[in-house]
């Protein structure tokens, strides 16, 4: 008879969202860019860090954030958890006998379909600042009109990342994940 998988599968799914809070805490309560606590946690998980003129760029031109992590970071720290999860995930699953059993890698696989997406979002929804309160409907429009600086031309279409809201020019001939957070451009 083979080894029990399941004590190992609910493991795995326990670890998963242990260092998927973790990496969403220390990212979301660090300084504006990162601090020592990222930086070690980042290494810990395999990633280097934006290098601090990187980092300034991100906080100069990405997403407005009051504090915490550059979201691209936060992705790829989360991306390394997502790495390991899939990679243990899958001799697992096949020695996944009971319907228990494959009902949990299951789950386990739904998790992973989505957790990088789900925590960047987290993470740029806990470190942005909050919105404008203001009773004039222009003053709204203002603070929301995103800044095309740049002498960008009149008529020039822009796309958007839907995680962090970034613009891009559409005449970028390297349209490519969103570079501040590495969500999709739409």
């Amino acid at each position: 008879m083979t080894e029990a998988v399941l004590p190992h599968l609910r493991g795995l799914a326990s670890w998963m969202e242990e260092q998927a809070a973790r990496v969403l805490e220390v990212g979301s309560t660090c300084a504006l860019g990162g601090d020592a606590a990222w930086d070690g946690l980042l290494h810990e998980l395999g990633i280097t860090p934006l290098s601090a003129d990187e980092r300034r760029k991100h906080i100069a031109e990405g997403p407005k954030r009051s504090r915490g992590a550059s979201p691209i970071e936060v992705r790829w720290a989360i991306n390394a958890v997502y790495e390991r999860a899939r990679t243990a995930l899958r001799p697992m699953d096949f020695r996944a006998e009971t319907t228990e059993e494959n009902d949990l890698v299951r789950k386990i696989e739904q998790r992973l379909y989505s957790i990088v997406d789900d925590v960047t979002r987290e993470h740029i929804k806990r470190v942005s600042p909050p919105a404008p309160t203001t009773s004039s409907i222009f003053a709204n429009a203002r603070a929301t009109t995103p800044s095309y600086g740049g002498g960008v031309k009149s008529g020039l279409n822009q796309m958007k990342c839907t995680a962090c809201g970034a613009p891009r020019k559409t005449e970028d001939p390297n349209i490519g994940p969103c570079v501040y957070c590495g969500g999709t451009l739409a």
